[in-house]
């Protein structure tokens, strides 16, 4: 009996180990699936599939598409976690800014990569506690590592530091778009900036 061997925190540690690798097992089984479809659509279009690069390509492609996306893995939790830890801050912090933050995503529309350069801002509330620094960039970066619209990156983001209930938050964020650079419009100069703002940020200029 497996009880026999573990304490009770040791047999859950266990347990939520062997849930978490499933749960990875299953998100890298999908994106296999979907890598070895891709190279059939490359035999079919004429390519000489040669074994010797592609013969371990959906592995790696499963490996690398599971750590680009990992944001979509129980996102609100991630970000719960960032956020519940503060430190004390006595009287006005004023405006604390992050950034240039870059984060690596996805374009929903068409799966290609986006570079972005994301600043965040927010103003906590007098005698309220302040974030640490790399806190502001690592909810940058989990909200990143999802297929999302820039737009919607920004919102979510001021969205998360709203819930401190801080005065003001704002996030401004520049991407370059490889589905802008290197199809259709075909634009490798162009970059997209957009802005989100809550509170005394959207309010108060």
């Amino acid at each position: 009996n497996i009880d026999e061997h573990f304490c009770i925190d040791c047999y859950n540690k266990l347990q939520n180990h062997l849930a978490e690798s499933a749960r990875s097992f299953v998100g890298i089984r999908e994106f296999e699936m979907a890598a070895r479809w891709m190279i059939k659509g490359l035999e079919a279009m004429g390519m000489n599939i040669d074994i010797g690069n592609f013969g371990g390509t959906p592995k790696r492609v499963g490996r690398a598409y599971y750590e680009i996306f990992a944001g979509c893995e129980n996102t609100e939790g991630q970000v719960q976690n960032i956020l519940e830890t503060a430190f004390p801050c006595e009287g006005d912090a004023g405006m604390i800014v992050e950034g240039p933050i870059t984060t690596f995503s996805m374009c929903p529309h068409h799966l290609l990569p986006v570079e972005y350069q994301i600043f965040v801002a927010y103003i906590p509330k007098e005698n309220q506690g302040v974030l640490g620094l790399s806190k502001l960039a690592r909810l940058a970066e989990v909200y990143s590592k999802r297929p999302v619209l820039q737009e919607q990156l920004g919102k979510d983001i001021v969205a998360a530091l709203a819930s401190l209930d801080v005065d003001g938050a704002g996030c401004f964020i520049r991407g370059k778009h490889m589905c802008m650079r290197m199809r259709g419009i075909k634009k490798p100069e162009s970059s997209t900036t957009t802005c989100a703002l809550y509170g005394s940020f959207k309010e108060d200029t």
